[in-house]
Parts: structure tokens; C-alpha cells; sequence
């Protein structure tokens, strides 16, 4: 009897145990399974703007063939931008289906946000349990605030915030080479030094893009006010400061000569790594490739910083990848994106010295070139920021706003400071103004 009666306790405890089991993960949600990879074939349309970033076989070599090795069942058609009917609004009209659109955060609005693509893919997140923090928490930060606090997609590279400089030319003045805790002092001071004629060839210390220098701000000051939708050059009085200290880059009188374009990003990059009478490059945008480089001794020097800041970068600028609304695969296209962004694939592409990789992990970032001949011996850890400066209000006017700041016309001696942020904030206001009304 005895014998019995402990069977059946043993069987109703049993019973009671794997109750308790199956109704865990309605307790705890964080103890949910993951949900199942869809595995179903899928091909998925990946549109990129600018062809001299990415163009077929470089994107193709980089980004589908790995993907499809690690999950066959995914395939990629990549169509880049640039030449006629290419276009976001073109594609559309012509019925192109469209599953991740790459782009930059400055170009988002135009190739995303106008056309009505975006999709907030938190959700997805969610479901397959995506951990936000092996991503840079700048980067993350970056796209919330372009979503309102969602989240439109993942940035899967970011490019590098580095000085580039010709050390020929700091060797054939005598100049020391840029340190790796350089200020915006130093800065200044080097580009004076480095300013000259020499044999009758007119030399500069200093060139970069304008408009990224106040779009990436190390101050983190909004262009846009978020709220009022109106420009804050004259609202907000850390722009008069922060203009004046790149001001004073440009202070040597050499680059009041500069004409037109000659003052201008293409024009200085030109000088930098064409002809080579610019001593350094504050890059924002681009790695240059091998060609570029050739035949220049050249190093890269860390992102100048402000002495109260020591180790604050300017903003980060990644290229995202995109989810849209009419994608029909949004499951596989999320799965892209992991892959794209797990740090087994960026480190890969690190080492090889493909791109400026967006993860948290600072081993990624100390891979970057070690499989590349031409980050032999280099910097390369002053590719990257030790910290990026946050993120000021982000809303789809910034990369316009940060365009219009005449700048070049302070150099010159035909404006001061004080006008031409009022005239930017009135140009600014304006357009802003029209695209409100053309899009009620």
C-alpha cells in the first residue's frame, strides 16, 4: 500500500513540475525562445545612391556573396544610383520593389523619409531578440532620433573622423608630425606653420568639407530645432563660438586668395591627395582607396578635440540599412542585417580595411587593416573617435542646413560671422517653410 500511494505522489508531482515548466516563459518573457529563422528563399532588392562608394562588384564581393555563403537561402539584387532612372522616385514610379535602402544619416530624408519608405523595425528587434548594444550607442542613438524613437533600420558602417597628412611635406618644413592628443590649438598652430610659398608653389597646412564640420559638431548643437522646426545659428549661441574656431584654421592669408570652388571640399581634397600642396585632410566622409594614396608618405593623425573634451570626437555619420514598408521580406531582410552587423562580419571586413566598422567591441576596431597592405605600419586606431560626441536633434533638414553657413565668404573678408549666420538661419527658415506647406 505503501508502495502505491508513493507512485502516485511521485506522478502528481511530476505532473505539477511539468506544469510549472510549460507556463515559465508566460511568466518570464525574457526566458522566450527566440522566433524560428524564416528560411524561405528570398531575394532581396538593396538599393544604394552613390556609385563611386559602392559600385556592383565592390558591394557584390563585400556584402551579398558573404551573406549568401552564411544563409543560402537569401540572394541580392543591388541597384545603385547615379545614372538616369536610377533615382528613389524613379524606381518607384517604374514599380521597382526596394527591401533595405543604404544610405547615409545626412541623405536618409531624401532616400528614404520623402518617399514614404520608412519602417520601423523594433518589432522585428523584438522578435528575433537583436541586441542593440554590440552597436555603437552614438550610432543607435542616431537613427532613434531620425525615427522619433523607433527605428528605421541598422547602421552597418560608419566613415572615419581621422586626419590624413602628407608627412614629405611636414618633413620639408621641418614640422613635427601631429600628435595623437592633438587640440584644435595645436591644430591651428600647425596649419600656420605649414602655410607658405615655397619655389613658387603656394602650400597649405589644412583642408576638409565644411558643412561636415557643423553637421558632426563636437558641441552637439542642433542646426534644426526639432520642436519649432526653424534653423538655430542665431537661437543658439554656441554657433558663434564654435564657427569662430574653425575661422581660425582659415585665418592665414593664402586662403583668402582661394577663388570659387578652389575653397571648397573637392577642391581640398583634390590639393590633398592630387596635388599634394596641402599638408593635411580632415576626412568625415570616405576611407580613400589604394590609388589615392599612391606614392604619398602619409599617416593618419586622431579628430582634433577641445581641451576641456580630450577624448570627444565629432558625431558619428554611418550608413544605415533599411528595412522599407513594402518590402514583402522583412523577416529575411531583418536577417541580413544581423549578419551584416554581428561582429564576426565586420571585423572580417575591418582587417581587410573595407570600411570603419560600427561595433561596440574595441577588438573589431583593433583588426581594422591587418589583412590590407596599405595600413601597414599606419594609425589606423585614429580612424575612429575614443568616443563620438552625441547626437544633437536630428530631423531631416540637417544636411540642407548644413550647407548653407557662407563661410567661405568670412574667410574672404566679405562678411562677418554675425551676418552670415543670420543670413543661413533666414535661407534655412525659408526652405523649411516651403517643404511644410508642399507636403500638407
Amino acid at each position: 500500500m505503501y508502495t502505491k500511494k508513493l507512485i502516485v505522489l511521485t506522478a502528481l508531482l511530476a505532473v505539477v513540475l511539468s506544469g510549472c515548466s510549460r507556463t515559465a516563459p508566460a511568466n518570464n518573457p525574457e526566458a522566450e525562445a527566440q522566433a524560428p529563422v524564416n528560411t524561405e528563399p528570398a531575394e532581396l532588392v538593396v538599393y544604394y545612391p552613390f556609385p563611386q562608394d559602392w559600385d556592383q562588384d565592390k558591394f557584390t564581393k563585400t556584402f551579398s556573396e558573404p551573406l549568401t555563403k552564411k544563409h543560402p537561402h537569401l540572394t541580392v539584387k543591388y541597384i545603385v544610383g547615379g545614372s538616369k532612372g536610377t533615382s528613389i522616385p524613379e524606381l518607384i514610379t517604374a514599380g521597382q520593389q526596394i527591401d533595405i535602402v543604404a544610405s547615409s544619416i545626412g541623405v536618409t530624408p531624401a532616400n528614404l523619409l520623402d518617399a514614404g519608405l520608412q519602417y520601423d523595425i523594433t518589432p522585428l528587434i523584438k522578435k528575433f531578440k537583436y541586441d542593440l548594444a554590440k552597436i555603437d550607442p552614438s550610432m543607435v542613438d542616431l537613427a532613434k532620433q531620425m525615427a522619433d524613437g523607433g527605428l528605421y533600420g541598422l547602421p552597418v558602417l560608419v566613415p572615419p573622423a581621422t586626419i590624413y597628412y602628407n608627412k614629405d611635406l611636414f618633413d620639408r618644413f621641418g614640422i613635427p608630425y601631429p600628435s595623437n592628443s592633438m587640440t584644435w590649438d595645436d591644430l591651428i598652430d600647425l596649419n600656420k606653420k605649414l602655410t607658405r610659398q615655397d619655389n613658387g608653389t603656394q602650400y597649405f597646412g589644412f583642408g576638409t568639407s565644411y558643412n561636415h564640420y557643423l553637421l558632426l559638431n563636437q558641441w552637439s548643437i542642433p542646426l534644426v530645432d526639432k520642436k519649432t522646426k526653424t534653423a538655430t545659428f542665431t537661437s543658439d549661441d554656441r554657433w558663434k563660438p564654435f564657427a569662430d574656431n574653425f575661422l581660425r584654421l582659415y585665418s592665414p592669408s593664402a586662403y583668402a586668395s582661394l577663388q570659387g570652388n578652389q575653397m571648397s571640399e573637392p577642391y581640398e581634397r583634390n590639393q590633398f591627395f592630387k596635388d599634394r600642396t596641402f599638408a593635411m585632410f580632415l576626412a568625415h566622409t570616405a576611407l580613400e582607396p589604394a590609388e589615392r594614396l599612391e606614392g604619398m608618405n602619409w599617416d593618419l593623425a586622431p579628430y582634433p578635440v577641445f581641451k576641456d573634451k580630450p577624448e570627444l570626437g565629432p558625431q558619428a555619420y554611418p550608413t544605415y540599412f533599411y528595412i522599407t514598408t513594402t518590402s514583402e521580406h522583412k523577416d529575411q531582410a531583418f536577417q541580413a542585417l544581423t549578419f551584416w552587423t554581428s561582429d564576426e562580419f565586420q571585423q572580417d571586413n575591418a582587417k581587410k580595411g573595407y570600411f570603419v566598422p560600427i561595433s561596440s567591441n574595441p577588438e573589431v576596431m583593433k583588426a581594422f587593416g591587418q589583412e590590407n597592405p596599405l595600413y601597414k605600419g599606419k594609425n589606423v586606431m585614429a580612424l575612429r573617435p575614443k568616443k563620438y560626441a552625441p547626437a544633437g536633434d536630428v530631423t531631416k533638414y540637417d544636411n540642407a542646413a548644413s550647407r548653407v553657413p557662407d563661410l567661405k565668404s568670412v574667410i574672404q573678408g566679405k562678411k562677418d560671422i554675425n551676418t552670415v549666420l543670420r543670413e543661413a538661419t533666414e535661407s534655412v527658415n525659408k526652405t523649411i517653410e516651403q517643404q511644410e506647406a508642399a507636403s500638407k
